[in-house]
Order: C-alpha cells, then structure tokens, then sequence
C-alpha cells in the first residue's frame, strides 16, 4: 500500500552505496515521506493479526490469477506460460508486516519490487535476504519492456493524485510486461459506500484522528478501472471485488483476538475468509473493499502506439 503520490530528488543519497538487495536508482523521482509511515509500522508492528490477514488474502488472489499451469513446453517468454518473475509495486506488506515476498520467492518466483520509499526499501531488503528492490515511481519504471511475466500490484495506485496518474501508471506496468505477461491488480473499491466516505467525506476527520495514517488518494470504480487497464494495452480476463469481510470491525476484532490462543486465531482467520462467499453475489461492488482486475497483455511492445 505504499504510496506514489509524489516525488523528491534524492541527491543526498546518490553518492551513498546501496546495501545488498538494493538497486542503484538511477531516478531523481523518490520520495522520503512515506519513510516515517514504515518506521512506525515497521517499529510498533500495529494490527499484526490482521496484517497476517491481509497477506494471506492477498497471497490466495495472487495464486488463483497467476498459477496458470504453464503448458507443457512452454518457455518463459510464451503467451500463456507460467510466471518466473515478478514486479512487486509496492513494499508495505512488507514492513507492515511478514508480507508476500518470502511466500512467493518460496514458490520459486524471482521476486523484484519497487518502492517510492527508499526508507521501506532498506527495511524489507533487510527482512527478505535474495529480494531485489529499487526506491522508483511506478510511473517510470526503471526496467526495460518485456522484463517480467507477472506485475502484482496490490492497492499501490490509489495514493496517487489524479486518475492521470494511475493511467500512466497502468501504461508503465504494461511497458515492462512481457507479450502475455499477467498482471493482478488492485484498488480501494468506491463502489463501497464505507470506502466511499473514508476516502470521500470523512477522510479529513480519519487523518486528522490518525484512523487513516497515510495518504489516501483517487482510485476508479469497476467499470472505469476496467476501461483504464484496457486503454493502457492490457486485455481483462477477470474483473471482481474482492475482501469482503466488514474491515472496520474486523481489524477491531483483530486486536482483541491477537493475544487469544493459536485455535482461535485460526478460527477468526476461517471466519474472514468465509466472507469471500459474497463474491458470488451480485450485490459483490457494494461489499468488496477492493476492485480486483486480472490482465494480460496479448501484443508485442509497439513504441510508435505509445501516448
């Protein structure tokens, strides 16, 4: 969730040697301040139980796009073929708490991330020995094309600004995609009217009170969203919402469940994950806390059709 709301030359830090993990950036577009959100969710560790959660739920939408049982003789840069590298947007997850990267290197995927926070970086390099990370804009990615058969972007480009923003974004992440490269996409849903007032009429108050701790920015409904990805070069193979479980009551019951025994903790666990039934249901957009897309792109890289 880490944001790429804006950016800051990062001089200071060039003449620095990057630890081990770390990318040499050779961008000026990196912004320190999300530095202090990760410092303290990576020092106070707050919503542990439900930061366990939200990993795994994000773990279990990546599995359901991503494995797609590559054909038989199928190499790496085939349509269709099954991912062995993947572009992680953001590294939140990772600070905040255990975080995707450790489960998908485990499930033999080469992972590579980017963070607008050089500060976040530095602390999930740390965390994940063998993890290659970059403090990058996601709008200009750092990567040549067609250097990754997967993107999972995990409610990375609701921080920006403007809905220019995610578009060139979307355009960014297709660039460095693969013909029939994947990617899985999320956004805060605001077909949900509780996501509809956090970000909308209430949001001043929740910042103010420290409910909502870091920047929130636009994000695009279904349908908008879907007609955005299709713009930037992908082909949708799957639009849904998805996290179903009502948020604000659950990371409430989280913190009084996290002290309780391990079969308990599993129970409460069962208990979200029940929830996912509604994705069924029609009345899906009003519950699902996020917009879900799964694309692919289905063309060779023309750069004469860029905008």
């Amino acid at each position: 969730m880490a944001g790429c709301h804006a950016s800051r030359h990062a001089a200071d830090r060039a003449a620095d040697t990057p630890p081990a993990g770390i990318l040499p950036s050779p961008l000026p577009r990196v912004d320190d301040s999300w530095d202090g959100v990760g410092a303290a969710w990576s020092s106070a560790r707050p919503q542990r139980l439900w930061r366990d959660f939200t990993d795994q739920h994000q773990l279990t939408l990546v599995r359901r796009w991503l494995d797609r049982g590559g054909e038989g003789g199928a190499g790496p840069h085939d349509p269709g073929a099954a991912a062995t590298t993947v572009l992680k947007t953001d590294l939140f997850d990772e600070v905040a708490g255990r975080g995707l990267v450790a489960a998908l290197t485990a499930a033999g995927l080469r992972v590579t991330a980017v963070d607008v926070s050089p500060g976040i970086v530095a602390e999930a390099t740390s965390r994940n020995p063998g993890l290659e990370a970059i403090a990058a804009d996601v709008r200009t990615l750092p990567f040549p094309e067609g250097a990754f058969d997967a993107v999972f972007s995990g409610s990375t480009l609701d921080h920006f600004e403007s809905t220019a923003d995610i578009e060139a974004a979307l355009v960014e992440l297709q660039r460095v995609l693969r013909p029939g490269g994947r990617m899985v996409l999320t956004l805060d849903n605001p077909a949900n009217p509780l996501i509809w007032l956090r970000n909308g009429p209430l949001l001043a108050l929740l910042r103010r009170i420290g409910v909502v701790p870091y920047q929130v920015g636009v994000t695009l409904g279904p349908r908008a969203l879907t007609a955005a990805v299709r713009r930037a070069g992908f082909d949708v193979v799957e639009a849904t919402a998805v996290m179903h479980c009502p948020r604000v009551l659950a990371v409430a019951m989280a913190r009084l469940v996290e002290g309780l025994p391990q079969a308990c903790r599993d129970a409460f666990f069962r208990s979200l994950a029940a929830c996912e039934w509604l994705e069924r249901l029609p009345t899906r957009w009003l519950t699902g806390h996020y917009t879900a897309i799964c694309a692919d792109v289905t063309a060779p890289h023309r750069a004469d059709e860029r905008p």
